[in-house]
């Protein structure tokens, strides 16, 4: 979903449709089968990350108890339109919206039973880590992570007190293959995606109008840096 993201550049291939990559970091902290219910019972619904899952999923952002919990396509639907504001004022939105929350679906659904659990969801830490540090090796220090970020923060930013969606979505585009379909869409949903699980202190705004602080981006940085 999230920016859903890398892999979602290089895979795309349906109409405005999205997917993520899997992470190391799940199959080294989550082996037994996705959706399990006792991994379910084991993990908390925690950090940046856990927000989001729990903003699609229509509870209380401050809910840790993974157990029982997930979302599924209308979920999603309703995240991508009514929380993101994704593509808005587009021609054919609707459709671009399913098609997205479809792609998404396929990607993260890992037990295809209809709906993503906060285990299956784990798959996004490596499409944060992406955006917020860039590629660093895996056994790289947390001095080495956070020099990294705080080089590619300055270079986002260029000097700024923060980073916004226009920004990200620039920064995003630049990255993308030539031959990727649909790049407007795919850089939009990766800003939005950012902007809406990293930023802490503007929820009230839309999240188009939103920024990111240093602060900000360095704290989540160590939210999806820790197993590093």
């Amino acid at each position: 979903m999230l920016a859903v993201m890398s892999d979602f550049s290089r895979r795309n291939t349906v109409s405005d449709g999205q997917g993520t990559s899997e992470s190391s970091a799940t199959t080294a902290d989550f082996s037994q089968p996705q959706g399990n219910a006792a991994v379910q019972e084991m993990v908390k619904v925690e950090g940046a990350l856990g927000r989001a899952f729990n903003r699609i999923a229509g509870v209380s952002e401050g809910n840790t108890d993974a157990a029982n919990l997930a979302f599924t396509r209308d979920d999603l639907k309703d995240y991508l339109k009514e929380q993101l504001g994704f593509a808005q004022g587009q021609f054919f939105r609707s459709a671009k919206i399913s098609g997205v929350a479809d792609k998404i679906m396929e990607t993260l659904d890992a037990d295809k039973n209809g709906s993503v659990t906060w285990v299956e969801f784990q798959v996004m830490v490596d499409e944060m880590r992406q955006h917020l540090v860039g590629d660093v090796g895996s056994n790289a220090s947390s001095a080495e992570i956070a020099e990294k970020a705080n080089t590619l923060y300055g270079e986002i930013s260029g000097g700024t007190d923060a980073v916004g969606f226009e920004t990200i979505e620039s920064q995003t585009l630049e990255k993308l293959p030539e031959d990727q379909e649909h790049k407007g869409l795919v850089a939009e949903l990766a800003a939005l995606m950012v902007l809406d699980i990293v930023d802490l202190d503007e929820g009230d705004k839309a999240v188009h109008e939103r920024s990111i602080s240093h602060p900000e981006w360095m704290g989540a940085v160590k939210d999806f840096t820790k197993s590093s």
